[in-house]
């Protein structure tokens, strides 16, 4: 079956559920000895609270990439006033940034162009709106993540850091 995609709603939240909980776990394949993860269902009751407020606002796109009825990806992207963000006291932007949130698609779909054509709608979506600049992110070690990106001309800008209190305490090697 060919994938389609079709913009999101609110009441699309609870079937993005698989796609993040794959993308939760695939996090923790890429960057297993950083430290302790929250489970699957801390880590949906997080986004999806995350994902709810983002929808109640009117600047949030969320793209569905469909086999038959099922959702085998999404992207969801949000604007915000560049002074919110981290780039307003370094370069010159737009007033306003889109923020690409999340992109994901379940692992037996990967390699098939289909975050390429939510990265490509997602985008288009917010320069409709008159949105240009755009930031995402993803983890150090999500390689394909990272090409992705880095095929659409994104560029490392900004670098966290972290260290969490089970690393700091040695609790992991």
């Amino acid at each position: 079956m060919s994938i389609t995609l079709r913009q999101g709603a609110l009441a699309d939240v609870p079937a993005l559920e698989p796609v993040w909980v794959s993308v939760h776990r695939h996090h923790a394949q890429v960057m297993p000895d950083f430290g302790d993860y929250v489970d699957d269902a801390t880590s949906w009751a997080q986004r999806r609270r995350l994902y709810t407020e983002l929808l109640g606002k009117d600047d949030t796109v969320l793209l569905l990439a469909l086999d038959g009825t099922e959702v085998v990806g999404y992207g969801l992207a949000h604007v915000l006033p560049v002074a919110d963000t981290w780039l307003a006291d370094t370069w010159e932007t737009g007033s306003r940034v889109g923020e690409l949130e999340s992109l994901g698609v379940l692992p037996a779909h990967r390699g098939r162009g289909i975050g390429q054509r939510l990265l490509d709608g997602l985008e288009q979506a917010l320069a409709a709106d008159g949105v240009e600049d755009l930031i995402v992110g993803a983890l150090p070690s999500n390689v394909g993540a990272i090409r992705l990106y880095e095929r659409r001309g994104y560029r490392p800008t900004w670098i966290y850091s972290s260290r969490l209190s089970s690393r700091a305490r040695g609790d992991r090697p």
